[in-house]
């Protein structure tokens, strides 16, 4: 009987550890899917404040979409545009993406801000 038992403890040896392999692909897509969505949001937020400050900028007499696109972080500038009329900024910025095989063309926030000039 206890040889029994001693085989059995054996044969389960390293069984969490298959089971932990096993799952690592949807760890992986988990952790990747919450990346992307913190990225997202930060991109939000930034391109937001992009645009105030465009739109100061240009309501205080300077360059208002050079400001903007300034503003930026700078992985995402070269993939952002700039637009004012008048005292009002539009900035729209393209969403980097985590998994190169999705393409971002489709995945882009645009914020337009409006600041009065203190004039």
């Amino acid at each position: 009987m206890s040889n029994h038992k001693s085989r059995r403890r054996f044969d389960e040896r390293g069984s969490a550890s298959l089971e932990t392999i096993g799952m690592l692909p949807y760890l992986l897509m988990a952790a990747l899917f919450a990346w992307q969505v913190l990225v997202a949001g930060y991109i939000a937020v930034n391109t937001e404040n992009a645009a105030r400050n465009g739109s100061r900028v240009e309501g205080r007499g300077g360059n208002g979409s050079a400001a903007a696109i300034e503003s930026l972080a700078p992985f995402v500038r070269d993939k952002a545009t700039a637009s004012i009329d008048g005292e009002m900024a539009t900035v729209t910025v393209e969403i980097p993406i985590v998994l190169p095989q999705i393409t971002s063309e489709n995945f882009a926030i645009t914020r337009t801000a409006t600041l009065p000039s203190t004039d």
